[in-house]
């Protein structure tokens, strides 16, 4: 029996020890299931365990995974297997999960799609993302869901990739690197260097370990797709975009990142959007935006992807709100913005999402279940062609410029007082058009 054990099935002969005390080939079994976790959890024979025993896998501390995506993943997977007997056990299940070590986007999506969360199941993600939020008292928490598991080896960094800095003579020039904050020196360093001729104004988003770099302009727009590999760090062409395009949006939902808007062929403002499925590596057409628009901000939201303001034809900033249900794939429009925010950015943070920065100095609060806007106070400088990103519990807004306004200043916004102030740090060279990421990455 110790010679048949493998990963095809491993989970059916550690039951099978357990019931007939093989302890040999139970901990054969056992330590095959925990070290080969990520492929054996989706597997027909993960499917077939009972909730007593899915729980006596899943509060293994020795399980190999990098973070709990995988093994939440995994449940959610077990009880759609067969939803009418195992929907009550979520519950029950869930809470031997190590949720504070879940991705904050995951939970996020998590908490805003999934049909199967009880009150108490919230009440669990809302204590992962506290959780999160505020690292300097995490050691005065102490629940099963806060022991990190002995493999966990991803520390949660802001990176900042590509954009445009500039010269000695005041002109732009290409940031060719990605860096990455480190908490510990209080110093940026290097994470990886962009892929050849990669240009300028393209897009860059995160999802699941890895970056994706979509379009860009090099002489003119281009269609090139890239993946950087968080674990290694290597960047590999992908299928390129169907259309080539710059200073346009990306986002991730899930294993999916839309591709929206920006300029095309002869500078064209184009209204098309695009998608990537990362697990198949291709791409397909979504509907087209109502309206045309270029360097919008896009953020996700749920199950939707929201596009606010951007550039028409005629380079007018608008304040039109724009939305995708990526479910049904149909758009509508929600109530206009009271201020147009130029070459600004958004983000979500708890149930609200944030427009900021820009030209105009902009901070509005956007609500989603009652479609109202909220003006709040203002950023203290100018953040053009700046990125926002969530970082623990608050909205950072880093560098900027124009033609004669480029700097390195991160501001920090605290949505409980309303107030700005500067981060602890700075940029470390003058950047604009670059994007910002709150990632997990491995082994720094």
């Amino acid at each position: 029996m110790m010679t048949q054990v493998d990963v095809t099935n491993c989970v059916r002969f550690w039951r099978l020890s357990e019931v007939y005390q093989l302890h040999k080939v139970l901990r054969k079994a056992k330590g095959l299931v925990l070290a080969e976790f990520k492929t054996v959890a989706f597997s027909d024979q993960f499917k077939e365990l009972s909730c007593s025993e899915l729980i006596d896998v899943i509060k293994e501390d020795d399980i190999r995974v990098d973070d709990e995506d995988v093994v939440v993943e995994c449940v959610l997977d077990w009880v759609s297997h067969d939803v009418k007997n195992r929907t009550s056990s979520f519950e029950t299940v869930l809470e031997r999960t190590r949720l504070p070590y879940c991705s904050s986007k995951y939970l996020w999506h998590m908490k805003n799609t999934c049909q199967l969360l009880t009150p108490k199941c919230v009440e669990y993600v809302n204590e992962a993302l506290s959780f999160q939020a505020d690292p300097a008292h995490q050691h005065e928490v102490s629940t099963g869901r806060t022991q990190p598991r002995t493999h966990f080896h991803v520390k949660r960094r802001l990176v900042v990739a590509g954009g445009l800095t500039c010269t000695e003579e005041d002109q732009y020039a290409e940031n060719n690197v990605c860096q990455f904050y480190n908490d510990d020196t209080s110093c940026w360093e290097t994470l990886t260097e962009m892929p050849p001729s990669v240009g300028m104004l393209y897009s860059v988003c995160y999802l699941g370990r890895s970056l994706l770099l979509t379009g860009g302009k090099k002489g003119g727009a281009l269609n090139q797709c890239w993946l950087c590999d968080l674990a290694t760090r290597k960047w590999e062409a992908m299928p390129p975009l169907s259309t080539a395009r710059w200073y346009h949006r990306s986002v991730s939902l899930g294993d999916s990142v839309y591709v929206v808007g920006g300029k095309g062929v002869g500078d064209e403002v184009l209204a098309s959007v695009e998608c990537f499925n990362v697990k198949r590596r291709q791409w397909s057409a979504m509907p087209d935006l109502p309206r045309a628009v270029t360097a919008a901000m896009v953020v996700t939201y749920g199950n939707k992807v929201f596009v606010f303001g951007g550039q028409d034809e005629q380079d007018v900033f608008l304040c039109c709100t724009q939305v995708l249900d990526t479910t049904r794939g149909q758009w509508s429009t929600r109530s206009d913005s009271p201020d147009a925010c130029e070459l600004g950015a958004a983000v979500t943070l708890n149930d609200v999402i944030y427009v900021v920065g820009g030209f105009t100095r902009t901070c509005l609060k956007y609500s989603p279940a009652t479609d109202t806007w909220t003006r709040l106070s203002q950023p203290r400088e100018s953040h053009g062609n700046a990125p926002a990103v969530v970082w623990r519990g608050c909205v950072l807004v880093a560098g900027g410029g124009g033609s004669k306004l480029r700097f390195s200043v991160i501001e920090h916004y605290h949505p409980l007082t309303d107030t700005w102030s500067q981060w602890k740090s700075e940029l470390n060279m003058k950047l604009a058009c670059h994007d910002m990421l709150n990632v997990d990455l491995y082994d720094v």
